[in-house]
């Protein structure tokens, strides 16, 4: 079983889950059933809400969609959620906190580009999709050797994160340079 979460509060300006829906549609046209996606967050909108919903049941995977409804913060997921896939979009190369937030709580989380415009100018990470075609050639992936796509993924994450976080030294000396009159330990 592969289970995928979507951080995310159910809302207009969040509307890129059909795009989740259709993946899992592909796989269930090749036979692939065990994959699921679990929304975690507050529903702010019924109207995207009941559209994920409609859409599920036309493309026969509703029996894998659920939802929480209300927000959860990552520390207080339980230990089987926390053990799947944590999808989050991105805009091109922009990762917004929350994916952040995801691989510092040690998630394996995977970043998909909901706007086609920026899909050539992505890393070539195996945690980032480009495309819907790249996000289910990837859970194929997994559920084909999934230890050994864990591992690159958390390998990624890590080097992700790296790029976004200072190590000790260097954050004392942005310190001393920001507060040169403060000693800062």
């Amino acid at each position: 079983m592969i289970n995928l979460n979507v951080v995310s509060r159910i809302a207009e300006d969040k509307n890129s889950f059909p795009s989740l829906i259709e993946v899992l549609h592909t796989l269930k046209s090749e036979g692939i059933t065990d994959v699921n996606i679990l929304f975690i967050g507050a529903i702010y909108s019924q109207q995207v809400y009941q559209n994920i919903l409609n859409l599920a049941n036309k493309l026969g995977v509703s029996s894998n969609v659920t939802f929480t409804k209300t927000s959860i913060p990552l520390h207080d997921l339980d230990e089987t959620v926390r053990n799947g896939y944590f999808i989050n979009f991105t805009i091109g190369q922009f990762t917004g906190f929350s994916g952040l937030e995801g691989i510092r709580h040690g998630l394996k989380t995977i970043l998909y580009n909901v706007d086609s415009t920026w899909e050539n100018e992505l890393s070539n990470s195996i945690a980032y999709c480009r495309t819907t075609a790249e996000l289910t050639a990837l859970i194929k992936a997994i559920r084909a050797n999934q230890t050994k796509l864990d591992e690159e993924i958390k390998s990624s994450n890590h080097e992700l994160i790296n790029k976004f976080t200072l190590d000790p030294s260097s954050s004392k000396k942005l310190l001393d340079i920001m507060l040169p009159d403060k000693s800062v330990n």
